[in-house]
Parts: C-alpha cells; sequence; structure tokens
C-alpha cells in the first residue's frame, strides 16, 4: 500500500532518520470540501519536493513539476526490506497528477491514493486519503510537510538509469532525501548517497557505484565503476539518465 511502507532495513545500517513527526488529529477541521479552490499561497509556491511521511511515520519524497506532474519516491507496494532483496519498479516511484486544492495542492496517483499539501493552524502540513475516500471526509493520516532546497532538492527523485551493461535494459534508481537509494536492477536493492560538489555519488550495496552529474554542462550523465574497480581511475561505463516526472 502507498502509505503503509515496510520499515527499511538498510536506513539501520547506516543511522539514518526520515521519520518527521506526524500532526496531531486536530488538523482534520483544516480539511476543505471537495469543491474548494486555492485561496492562500498561490499553487505555483509548491512547485519543488517536499519530504512527507507515511501512515507509519516513514519518509517519502514527492516532487511536484510544473504542468501538473508529480512523482513520489515510494510506489504502490512499498519498499519491504529494501536491502535484502530485489525491487520491483512498483516499489520505487508513483506517479500522480496535482491541482489546487483548498489552501494548498492536491496529489492524485494512478492507485487511487492522494496526498494533500496545505497550511493548517501549525504551518505546512500533509494528509492522505487511500482509495475509495471521498475528498471530503477526513483523511487517513496527517503529517508535516517540509519542502526542500539547494543540491539535495534537485537530487531527490526517481531516475531511469542505463546500466553499464550495454544487453541489459535501463533501470529505475530512487534518490531519498535521507540519502538512501534504492533501484530494481541489483539483487541487494539497496545503497546510500551522498553529494559531492556538483555530484551524486552512490554506492550500492552490490559494490557499484554511480557518479551522477548536477551540472548544467553534464546534467544527469553517469559514471558507472563495477564492484572491485579502482573509484579514483576512469569508471567502467559512460552513461545519461532520465528524470521520471
Amino acid at each position: 500500500m502507498h502509505r503503509s511502507v515496510a520499515p527499511l532495513l538498510i536506513s539501520s545500517l547506516i543511522g539514518l532518520t526520515g521519520a518527521i513527526a506526524a500532526c496531531p488529529p486536530a488538523a482534520a477541521q483544516a480539511r476543505p470540501s471537495q469543491h474548494s479552490t486555492t485561496s492562500a499561497p498561490a499553487s505555483t509556491t509548491y512547485l519543488g519536493v517536499w519530504a512527507l511521511t507515511d501512515s507509519q511515520n516513514n519518509l517519502f519524497n514527492v516532487r511536484v513539476n510544473a504542468g501538473g506532474r508529480a512523482v513520489s519516491t515510494i510506489g504502490t507496494a512499498g519498499v519491504p526490506m529494501a536491502g535484502a532483496e530485489r525491487l520491483g519498479k512498483a516499489q520505487l516511484r508513483e506517479l500522480g497528477r496535482w491541482q489546487p486544492w483548498g489552501n494548498g495542492i492536491r496529489i492524485d496517483y494512478t492507485n487511487g491514493w492522494s496526498d494533500w499539501i496545505y497550511v493548517g493552524p501549525s504551518g505546512l502540513s500533509h494528509a492522505s486519503w487511500k482509495p475509495g475516500q471521498t475528498r471530503d471526509s477526513i483523511p487517513t493520516n496527517f503529517g508535516t510537510a517540509v519542502k526542500l532546497s539547494g543540491a539535495a532538492a534537485d537530487a531527490v527523485g526517481v531516475y531511469r538509469f542505463p546500466p553499464a551493461q550495454a544487453d541489459l535494459k535501463p533501470y529505475t534508481a530512487t534518490l531519498l532525501s535521507n540519502g538512501l537509494a534504492f533501484n530494481d536492477i541489483d539483487a541487494n536493492a539497496g545503497g546510500v548517497w551522498r553529494l559531492n560538489g556538483a555530484t551524486v555519488v552512490i554506492d550500492w550495496i552490490s559494490g557499484w557505484r554511480t557518479a551522477m552529474s548536477l551540472a548544467a554542462g553534464s546534467r544527469l550523465e553517469l559514471q558507472h565503476w563495477a564492484p572491485g574497480s579502482n573509484r579514483n581511475g576512469p569508471p567502467t561505463a559512460i552513461r545519461q539518465a532520465t528524470a521520471i516526472e
């Protein structure tokens, strides 16, 4: 389920925390009717990358793009024990459409879930409805909403990575704002990422390293190093990534 993500095994290995404290149920009083329109700040204020939490207080990120498109870093199937097993595309991303709604925006995903990012009594907040719920009912869960900024916000998201091996198809790679990374190509699907200037460096559990450029002249260029190869030497392969939006 989109808002019931299993605990991430790898997070205990690197000591990172992505949880954000949930808002009190009193926030339910802020819900608008289904036919409300935006009233405070303009919907363009919500463009960018957000850190939100699911019903079990697990972190996920949502990138809100111009033109009504949105993508979540957690898919419809959640992420079960991500460091220990192979994952599928449905666990790594979820596509949606957003619209102005109430005093914020509502993102409706293809599997029937909705996220509402809005200004509540305590500031920027988040609520979710599960499939089948009317959107003027009390949401399934509440939490805070944090808008990311800077180079980290530029990096967080969902990508299509061509692998080093020319005979393999491109795979999905997801970067979360707590430094975790996931893919659907490795048997052990987890990893960690960090910024080195304008470069995202991802070290996968499998032993591969991937570097992705965020610089304007070489944006989303990938360099892959095979397990055991010299990280200071030439990469095993150079490829071009694509952002999934």
